[in-house]
């Protein structure tokens, strides 16, 4: 592959966002954590809230841990947020507030994989260190007709090792940003713009016509269906809330929903605990779709008539709420 010619490419042609325009390795971290599993579009106005709250490493070690899931609310994952906080501390305890520059340290802070430190490493630091995501996955096995499946991790090292290879005879932070930036406009995952990419010549999938085909990618297991009673309950005071304590937007709040199909069974349970509601009206039905999971939502109005003290519910008024952190399966039931 001819990285003198991506990098040329790069130079006249990239994408030009704020986290382009610094090589502060605290602000290429915070983009690189914020664009993982979310697109870029959706991003940028997280980043810039995100950089106004939280603008150094020693600031994000102080956030307080609601302050930052509302701060990042619908942007979903929100537990490399709480990783993020726990490296800015440890940099803060162990190096004094000023991030490490060396790949092994960056890889021991938590949240930090290969991939968000090999970015760091050629993006901020300029040493060659390779950052092998979705689209340096595609580009390579178009380039070299790599057809394993790429969901297995053997193969996904062989890419490491080649796209390793390649950054070690290149300008590392032009060679991986131009990476990026092909992956995203040029050789996307359909209808990839084969004629306009400066490196076709050298690609052996365009060669054969079979670039779409590429990368081979075995089936992911069937997205797990979940029925959920959603009571949406009210009192003189507020909105009965409570903090989310699985694993899946942990510390964000909810609306009480428990995994059933009937509110009958769903009302008989919380009789049981002392909580005695009356249900209003017919359910509403929504939907949230998650990577791994699809939420079926019953929604139920509720007037609440009688709560034990020790639950974890807890009563918010409405503008409390909007101050909330709310997980955005949540936040679109007020809106509905």
């Amino acid at each position: 592959m001819q990285t003198k010619k991506l990098e040329t490419w790069y130079l006249q042609h990239h994408l030009k966002f704020a986290f382009r325009q610094t090589t502060d390795p605290y602000r290429i971290w915070v983009s690189e954590i914020m664009l993982q599993q979310t697109q870029l579009e959706t991003v940028m106005p997280y980043y810039e809230r995100f950089l106004s709250l939280y603008p150094d490493v020693v600031a994000l070690s102080e956030a307080q841990d609601e302050a930052l899931k509302k701060c990042v609310e619908g942007i979903g994952y929100y537990r490399r947020f709480m990783l993020m906080k726990k490296a800015a501390i440890m940099i803060v305890k162990d190096y004094h507030g000023i991030i490490p520059d060396t790949y092994d340290a960056l890889l021991a802070l938590p949240g930090i994989g290969l991939y968000t430190a090999g970015a760091m490493m050629s993006i901020a630091y300029h040493q060659p260190y390779g950052a092998v995501d979705g689209n340096v996955i595609r580009i390579l096995s178009r380039q070299y007709n790599i057809q394993e499946d790429m969901r297995q991790e053997k193969h996904k090292h062989v890419i490491r090792k080649i796209n390793q290879s390649l950054i070690e005879q290149a300008n590392p932070p032009d060679y991986t940003q131009a990476m990026m930036d092909l992956g995203r406009t040029i050789c996307k995952p359909k209808n990839p713009l084969c004629e306009q990419c400066p490196i076709a010549e050298t690609c052996q999938a365009y060669e054969l016509g079979i670039q779409q085909t590429l990368p081979f990618m075995s089936k992911l297991h069937s997205v797990k269906e979940i029925d959920y009673i959603v009571l949406v309950i009210f009192s003189k005071d507020g909105f009965v809330l409570r903090k989310r304590k699985a694993s899946l937007l942990e510390g964000m709040y909810e609306y009480p929903q428990y995994e059933s199909e009937s509110i009958q069974h769903v009302i008989n349970m919380l009789d049981d605990q002392g909580i005695i509601i009356d249900v209003i009206g017919k359910a509403v039905e929504m939907q949230h779709v998650f990577t791994h999971q699809r939420w079926h939502m019953h929604i139920y109005q509720c007037r609440l008539i009688g709560q034990k003290i020790d639950t974890d519910w807890q009563i918010y008024r409405e503008d409390e709420i909007n101050q909330l952190p709310m997980a955005t399966a949540h936040r679109k039931i007020r809106r509905s």
